[in-house]
């Protein structure tokens, strides 16, 4: 009779640990497939954000290469520009190699007009292409420049010039890095500013605060209107 209780006792305290590691493998089970469902739910919000904000930047993009521009003078560039900065965006001259502004600059930023102050290449396509010039594989955008055929040495060369206002900028070769676009646009410091990325930042919103003034005073509903 003793031996039937303690097998009967241990059956039973087999049968409660067993319920215990069931129930707690349940709970662990449910515990970690919440935090996949709210990892998930993360990821794709975030997914999300990146997104509106790529978007955004691209509106933000597509707005400035497409504002009006007024033609500058000949005696306001001059005005405006350095001797060697006129001779190259108006005259298509070149600035010596490894003796000028950006060829060897390393900041993260903005490369800009000049003379229109139109965004134009990025740090992040920057490369070094050991000619002594700023060089990229890519425009910034699209819209950024255009090119044409010139035979200033005698031979077809393609030249890069601002798509807004027609500065001169330099020429676009066909070896660049391989396994990005092929291209190397070989640009003069001369006919590029420079903004870090803080300070695009800083004018990204200013101009953000200047649209959001202006469509507001768009909307705003004149007297006439107002007394109909």
């Amino acid at each position: 009779m003793k031996s039937f209780h303690a097998v009967r006792s241990a059956y039973t305290l087999v049968c409660i640990t067993l319920t215990a590691v069931f129930l707690l493998g349940v709970t662990w089970l449910q515990a970690h497939a919440d935090d996949r469902a709210n990892g998930a739910g993360n990821s794709a919000t975030a997914k999300a954000a990146s997104d509106a904000a790529a978007s955004a930047e691209g509106q933000s993009d597509d707005e400035e290469y497409s504002q009006p521009y007024q033609p500058k003078s000949k005696t306001q560039l001059r005005r405006e520009l350095t001797s060697i900065q006129y001779r190259v965006t108006q005259n298509e001259e070149t600035e010596p190699a490894f003796r000028n502004a950006f060829w060897n600059n390393k900041r993260e930023g903005v490369y800009r007009c000049v003379v229109c102050d139109l965004p134009l290449f990025e740090s992040g396509t920057k490369y070094k292409s050991g000619t002594g010039w700023p060089s990229f594989w890519a425009p910034k955008n699209p819209k950024a420049v255009a090119t044409r055929t010139d035979y200033v040495l005698f031979y077809p060369r393609t030249e890069v010039h601002c798509s807004r206002c027609g500065a001169h900028l330099g020429h676009v070769f066909d070896d660049g890095p391989a396994d990005k676009t092929g291209k190397r646009y070989c640009m003069n410091s001369a006919s590029l500013s420079f903004n870090t990325t803080e300070e695009e930042e800083v004018l990204a919103a200013k101009r953000a605060a200047e649209k959001k003034s202006d469509d507001a005073i768009k909307s705003k509903p004149t007297d006439a209107a107002s007394k109909d």
